[in-house]
């Protein structure tokens, strides 16, 4: 496959960008490196910002082409592998990899299938409900305990290494086409529903739905493979709702 190819499978997505002049770095980064995808959950006004346009010279088309979208759920709806770029660690947060490792992995997975590179805002990163939609996370080495790269730094250090990838050639895929996060997240939510329905009891912190849906994304399943569990679903539902002993309508 031609490198053009697998990078048009690779989507940046901006988390609530506060700076036009960040957005135009960032433009200006993806640029360089051949990347043109880029998508905003409720960005600051950047399209005919000055500041923009001055740090994004000569990189305007991708502007032009970017998609803004009110949440990063919806920016992530036709995407089947996604990265999250963080220096925050905790239980939630799994799988580190460096910008390098994560690079192989991002073109591998770019070959057959849309994966986002996610980089959250400029002052508080993502949120823990957020942070449940990232397949992996990068994490960029640095000299300092606690490093402080700005949005553009960070974006230019992990494209450039996915472009540096791509230049070396003789990328192969490693696992099958993925589903995408729109089927994951209707899995969750029949599993959810049921769960409720069973009367289950969710603690105060929403520790449990939290963990399911780190838990589906964090899977490589096919579209065969949710197809399975929905059957599965399908069959729990019909077996709540016809079955009398547990409140169902009875049978005729």
């Amino acid at each position: 496959m031609e490198d053009s190819k697998i990078l048009n499978n690779i989507i940046v997505i901006l988390v609530e960008p506060k700076n036009p002049g960040n957005i135009g770095s960032v433009v200006r980064a993806l640029k360089n490196m051949g990347i043109s995808n880029l998508r905003l959950v409720n960005p600051v006004e950047y399209r005919d910002v000055e500041e923009q346009k001055k740090l994004g010279y000569r990189s305007q088309e991708i502007v032009e082409k970017s998609k803004e979208f009110k949440t990063l759920k919806e920016a992530m709806q036709d995407i089947s592998t996604a990265f999250l770029a963080t220096t925050r660690k905790g239980k939630w947060k799994k799988d580190f990899l460096s910008p390098k490792s994560a690079a192989e992995m991002i073109c591998s997975n770019a070959i057959k299938e849309k994966v986002a590179v996610i980089f959250g805002r400029e002052d508080s990163g993502v949120t823990i409900d957020e942070s449940q939609y990232a397949n992996y996370f990068i994490t960029i080495p640095a000299a300092v305990k606690y490093p402080s790269l700005n949005l553009s730094q960070a974006v230019m250090v992990t494209v450039y290494e996915i472009y540096s990838r791509l230049s070396e050639g003789n990328i192969t895929p490693i696992f099958p086409r993925k589903a995408k996060k729109k089927e994951f997240e209707r899995l969750y939510e029949n599993i959810w529903d049921l769960m409720k329905d069973i009367e289950f009891r969710e603690d105060d912190k929403g520790l449990f739905h939290r963990s399911l849906k780190r838990a589906l994304n964090r899977t490589h399943w096919t579209n065969a493979d949710i197809a399975v569990f929905d059957r599965a679903c399908k069959q729990v539902r019909w077996y709540l709702d016809n079955n009398p002993k547990l409140g169902g309508k009875k049978k005729s």
